[in-house]
């Protein structure tokens, strides 16, 4: 009788839980960049603003902003943030370079692991 009593238990406890999260969770985050503008131009030393919002319907669990040289493919910025929240704000700086083009990402990823890009790409003259 013990064994068949342990067996419901088990069937209980694995029937309650249901799917995992990340089963459920189909709806990837959204990543809007307000700053810089697509094609915007850079004199050299003025700072290019980066400036997004990160939204998700349960959880964002980390944003990648990466900045590179699109004329070398250099990484020149790899900031990792945690907004632990349904929304996160995020505000960084780069100076710009004469001569170089600028590709900035902004990456989002939910605890699902579902993730969004955004890109746009700038230049200095």
């Amino acid at each position: 009788m013990k064994p068949l009593r342990f067996s419901l238990f088990l069937l209980t406890l694995f029937s309650a839980c249901g799917k995992p999260a990340a089963e459920k969770d189909k709806i990837f985050p959204v990543v809007s960049i307000s700053s810089p503008a697509n094609g915007q131009n850079f004199t050299p030393g003025q700072p290019i603003p980066i400036t997004a919002l990160v939204t998700d319907e349960t959880y964002i669990a980390e944003v990648h902003i990466h900045v590179s040289n699109t004329n070398t493919g250099e990484l020149l910025m790899d900031v990792h943030e945690y907004p632990a929240g349904k929304t996160g704000n995020i505000s960084q700086s780069i100076t710009a370079v004469a001569g170089v083009n600028y590709k900035i990402q902004v990456i989002a990823k939910d605890r699902a692991v579902n993730e969004t890009n955004s890109t746009v790409l700038v230049s200095c003259n």
